[in-house]
């Protein structure tokens, strides 16, 4: 289980006086959120300290400010705060926050952890915390009517007891079965995920960079050794750039670049012998990259142009996760000039939709 407690105390024990009330946030992808307060609420019972946000259900949805202005109105107040996936977006937007004494970020959220603080006491400590996190660990299991239940201290045990014995058998199969698990799958049309011709795997825009889709998916379709993050402000920003590593799955490597130093370490030779997925925020940097690094064997256009702080009715919906002013449609118009393959496609279920014949369809 994927619970893991950030907790600032700075070698303090938080006390009633110190702060007002306890606060609960629960802030996830879709609506999570508000779906595991309910069910919380049914067993435990209902509770105003509570706030939930139900991040990118639609479009135009700011939760930079959202947690801005829960933050702003409850600064006197102990937070609890509950985020659903230790790499996702929603998780790194609140890593700031987690710095300051009076936050605690808890992340792989479950409703047991959930309901055992609700039904804490305001001073609730790091150790007690944990203890929730332990407890939760235990009850996640899978459900034997035949042998009974084990838990998982007990699995634990015993899978290091045949480790040892395993250890020889896998060494030969293993490398055979990482291979077979980690191929990319065969591409829906029109565009073939692998391209051995190509100097890099793939290049993504996406204005979230490295979250739960490109994390949890891409890695894995695309099979990628390494991520290059190609964006200016992410690369001068050491608050984005810990969260943004934070996100990346083990055994895969990250570079977070400003564009044209990413450029220049696509561009070394050792880059040709790695699978690396390139992510840009905007289509203008997509297309700088692609100019100067030459092909690429997948180009996807993810999500772009909902949080740049522009207003909606200054741009053109493609998709619901992508949002375009008329310069970055010049932009992306030029991308397809460069690979007429480049397709969007939010997720690898999702279908492929070349952009040439969805940027015909505006032109009509």
């Amino acid at each position: 289980m994927n619970i893991k407690v950030r907790y600032i105390t700075k070698g303090k024990e938080y006390r009633r006086s110190e702060y007002q009330m306890k606060q609960i946030l629960i802030a996830t992808h879709g609506k999570m959120a508000s779906g595991i307060r309910y069910t919380a609420e049914l067993i435990v019972g209902k509770m105003d300290e509570i706030t939930t946000i139900d991040a990118y259900v639609t479009p135009e949805d700011n939760v930079e400010k959202k947690f801005e202005e829960y933050f702003a109105q409850h600064e006197n107040d102990r937070i609890f705060v509950f985020t659903d996936l230790m790499g996702g977006s929603v998780n790194q937007k609140l890593l700031g926050y987690s710095q300051k004494e009076n936050v605690t970020l808890i992340t792989g959220t479950n409703l047991p952890v959930l309901m055992q603080v609700m039904m804490a006491d305001d001073d609730v400590t790091e150790e007690e915390i944990q203890e929730f996190i332990d407890d939760a660990r235990e009850e996640l299991q899978v459900v034997d009517f035949g042998g009974g239940k084990k838990s998982t201290s007990e699995k634990n045990a015993e899978e290091d007891t045949a480790q040892g014995t395993e250890n020889n058998a896998q060494t030969s199969e293993g490398a055979a079965s990482d291979a077979k698990k980690s191929a990319p799958k065969k591409a829906l049309a029109p565009q073939s995920y692998d391209n051995s011709t190509a100097k890099i795997t793939a290049l993504r825009v996406d204005d979230r960079l490295i979250h739960g889709q490109v994390a949890m998916t891409w890695t894995k379709q695309l099979a990628v050794q390494g991520i290059v993050v190609a964006n200016d402000e992410a690369a001068n920003d050491n608050t984005q750039k810990m969260a943004l590593k934070m996100a990346v799955p083990a055994g895969i490597k990250v570079l977070i670049k400003p564009v044209q130093e990413a450029i220049r370490m696509l561009n070394h030779p050792k880059a040709e012998k790695m699978r690396i997925l390139v992510l840009t925020r905007t289509v203008k940097d997509a297309v700088t990259v692609r100019e100067n690094v030459g092909e690429i064997g997948f180009l996807n256009l993810g999500n772009t142009g909902r949080f740049d702080g522009i207003e909606a009715s200054k741009k053109q919906s493609l998709s619901p996760t992508i949002m375009l002013t008329k310069e970055e449609i010049q932009s992306l118009k030029k991308l397809v000039e460069l690979d007429d393959k480049v397709c969007m496609q939010q997720v690898p279920n999702d279908e492929q939709k070349l952009v040439k014949d969805v940027l015909g369809k505006l032109d009509e």
